[in-house]
């Protein structure tokens, strides 16, 4: 009677899971999961960040000392008696978006822009590890910091709202938050505002998460890409910090060959046929 007893809980067991299985809904494949569930719960992501912007503390004092340096390939002539500025890109560089990503894998029906114009607007974003310590450092020194993005301009009050919680001194006098279109010459490329910056400021350090805050690189496909980073080798680390985003960035459209309009199984497709070249 035991063993029969038994039996029949256990099948009954199964089956209940059986079933909640089956009712349990699909957890649908988004190729962020692994980028974005690293970047924001990893040690390794948070160390990171953290080296990052010790290591631009560091170089910035150096690049202070030195009046001949310039951390920007648009800064020529004479530039040694300017004032110093550091440019720092604001997504994934200032400001964490992590919690937008997650939102953008949840919904699936609203637009991304949509998702993301709410997200800027809501101002709440919260800082990457050490870059509250590091701009507070680099103002205490009289260092002005010029924030270069490509957000849209029509969102500059909220994007000026989110960086002050964080403890960011805008000036009244001129402005340092630099949006694309704000001007019409201030295209996605970053390079026209970098070089209005030099202008007028001697550039110590270039902070950025992508490749085009250190270059004008919007184009290049990706073997160029990495030609340039290796011609560069000696910048990375002294004049530009890069701050690992494994999420998004122009990284990918050059990944795919700038086809990031294709439909999501074509873009897969030229991924894996990439990584088979590689083996």
């Amino acid at each position: 009677m035991i063993k029969h007893t038994f039996a029949i809980t256990l099948a009954l067991c199964v089956a209940g899971q059986n079933a909640v299985a089956q009712d349990a809904p699909a957890i649908p494949g988004d190729d962020r999961l692994n980028a974005v569930l690293w970047t924001m719960t990893s040690a390794e992501f948070e160390a990171a960040s953290y080296m990052a912007f010790a290591t631009a503390k560091t170089q910035l004092d150096a690049a202070l000392k030195d009046k001949s340096h310039t951390a920007a390939l648009e800064q020529n002539g004479r530039f040694s008696k300017l004032p110093p500025a550091i440019i720092m890109d604001i997504d994934e560089t200032v400001l964490d978006n992590g919690p937008y990503q997650v939102r953008l894998m949840n919904d699936t029906i609203s637009r991304p822009a949509d998702l993301m114009s709410q997200w800027v607007e809501e101002a709440n974003a919260k800082p990457l590890p050490g870059v509250v310590d590091f701009i507070q450092y680099a103002q205490s020194k009289g260092v002005t910091i010029f924030y270069i993005t490509n957000r849209n301009s029509e969102k500059e009050a909220a994007t000026r709202k989110n960086l002050a919680a964080i403890g960011a001194k805008l000036p009244d006098t001129f402005d340092t938050v630099m949006l694309e279109r704000e001007r019409p010459e201030w295209t996605g490329d970053k390079a026209t505002r970098r070089a209005a910056v030099a202008a007028t400021h001697r550039i110590l350090l270039l902070l950025g998460d992508d490749f085009n805050d250190f270059v004008s690189a919007q184009r290049l496909p990706a073997h160029d890409r990495r030609a340039t980073a290796e011609r560069e080798a000696q910048r990375w680390g002294r004049d530009w910090i890069i701050i690992p985003n494994p999420m998004y960035g122009s990284w990918e459209n050059a990944s795919i060959n700038f086809q990031f309009r294709a439909p999501i199984d074509e873009r897969r497709r030229i991924k894996h046929d990439t990584l088979k070249a590689l083996q």
